[in-house]
């Protein structure tokens, strides 16, 4: 864990326990509510969750509430919008807790019912056989990409999100010569292996281990939907294969957890089409450059005071080796 800026104090709550009763009390239709208590989640390093749990009218009840950071990275939906993208997603039968109520404000946040659930990465790595998870997470992403798009805005094709990632290094300072040059150098690779664009799906552009909750070696809900948008769907398998995502289980291809084609099978058996592999080979590197220019934001949010600082520093010291593997994979 690198030292340096602390961040200031965690984060507190949009408003004040005393107004958040009230609050949880007008939707729930009581003025008899209670915070019992409230806690910050661990693994927030972009958006702030907190676990609220309550008496209303005697009964306990316990809620997640998510609230954006003052200090949010350039591709994070807003509140609303990743709100909106939540209930579309919930309504679609995809597995995500249950969406209840959003709050415009100072701090916009939306809360959720509580979700049985670990989404601790380290555990599920380490489990000898995960073979039920990576189907089940096969069948979950198959689900999310059949999505209505009748109403999207079919933006995202492969030369835009390149484009993203180049304006995001443009936007960077003082970056090390040898990190920009790497950058560079990936971002040249990809637009001479750019893919034809494909009829745009649902993405989750966060789809990794690390992002759904498990219980029992059983996906219980996808979670993080800030960067949902509409794309070719290779991006989420690309994302979700990336080396960087493997934890300490390197040959470990599907998300750290097993064999890529276990996971790969169950996309197909639910409706999802056969992968191409030279596109996924093109969203790996991808990944690996978006996470690193990703890192490096987090670098930059770590210095102008964003909590907790300490993991956006740890997410910056890792870009070296995210491009050594770029230039690995591009050879």
């Amino acid at each position: 864990m690198p030292d340096g800026l602390t961040g200031g104090p965690a984060p507190s709550l949009p408003i004040p326990d005393t107004l958040l009763s009230r609050w949880f009390g007008e939707r729930l239709g009581t003025t008899d509510v209670t915070i019992v208590t409230t806690e910050l989640l661990p693994g927030g390093a972009i958006q702030h969750n907190w676990r609220v749990d309550l008496d209303a009218d005697g009964a306990a009840q316990s809620y997640v509430l998510r609230a954006g950071p003052e200090i949010p990275l350039p591709e994070s939906l807003t509140k609303s919008d990743e709100y909106d993208m939540v209930c579309r997603v919930y309504d679609a039968g995809i597995p995500v807790p249950e969406p209840l109520w959003f709050r415009e404000g100072e701090v916009p946040f939306f809360v959720s019912r509580l979700c049985r659930g670990d989404a601790r990465r380290g555990d599920l790595i380490a489990r000898s056989d995960n073979d039920a998870l990576l189907r089940d997470l096969g069948a979950a992403l198959a689900q999310i990409h059949k999505v209505d798009t009748a109403d999207a805005a079919l933006t995202n094709a492969p030369s835009v999100r390149i484009n993203t990632l180049s304006d995001w290094l443009n936007a960077l300072d003082e970056i090390p010569g040898p990190i920009s040059h790497s950058l560079a150098d990936g971002l040249t690779w990809l637009r001479t292996h750019e893919p034809e664009e494909v009829p745009a799906v649902l993405v989750h552009r966060d789809f990794r281990t690390g992002n759904f909750l498990v219980e029992n070696g059983r996906l219980t809900a996808v979670l993080d939907w800030e960067f949902a948008g509409w794309g070719d769907r290779h991006e989420d398998i690309g994302w979700f294969c990336a080396r960087c995502w493997r934890g300490e289980a390197p040959t470990r291809e599907a998300g750290g957890l097993g064999d890529r084609h276990v996971f790969y099978d169950a996309y197909i058996a639910a409706g999802g089409d056969m992968p191409d592999p030279e596109r996924i080979r093109f969203w790996e590197v991808f990944a690996h450059l978006r996470w690193a220019l990703i890192a490096l934001q987090q670098g930059v949010r770590a210095r102008a005071g964003a909590f907790p600082a300490w993991e956006l520093e740890e997410a910056e010291a890792r870009v070296p080796g995210l491009l050594h593997v770029v230039a690995e994979m591009t050879r």
